[in-house]
């Protein structure tokens, strides 16, 4: 099974974050990116952030480091941030990405397409990046 998340010092995340800085501030600092393509960032604050794919939002989930830690300790938080369970089912089907792969919706949720494993496949990471990015920015045009 791939990691839950892998870390951004292992990747560039610049190229993968090009078609989110209409959401994602410069300043904000990557941590880590899920299988599902999610991430975590950290402000110049100390403040964490999610990325999340599934509804396109950028939201503060802890004030600094400790409270972080604290809340990825619940496997709620790790579902709502990074899709656990989903990684677990897409597992089961056989679906697992390499480093520069992620899981992603066939035809996204968003546009109507059902949350369910037939939907699931292996993206490249930098293409589903973008085509994401452009998605909701489009969508909230």
């Amino acid at each position: 099974m791939r990691d839950l998340a892998l870390s951004c010092s292992d990747i560039d995340c610049a190229p993968l974050l090009r078609e989110w800085r209409w959401l994602v501030p410069d300043t904000d600092r990557p941590l880590m990116i899920g299988a599902f393509g999610d991430w975590i960032m950290c402000a110049p604050d100390g403040s964490f952030w999610s990325l999340e794919l599934l509804e396109g939002t950028y939201t503060r989930i802890a004030d600094n480091a400790e409270a972080f830690n604290r809340a990825k300790e619940d496997p709620e938080n790790l579902n709502l941030w990074l899709m656990a369970e989903w990684v677990q089912i897409a597992e089961r089907h056989g679906l697992v990405p390499e480093a520069d792969e992620c899981l992603g919706w066939k035809v996204h949720p968003v546009l109507g397409a059902p949350i369910a494993a037939h939907n699931i496949q292996v993206f490249s990471l930098r293409a589903y990046q973008s085509l994401m990015g452009q998605l909701f920015r489009q969508l909230r045009a």
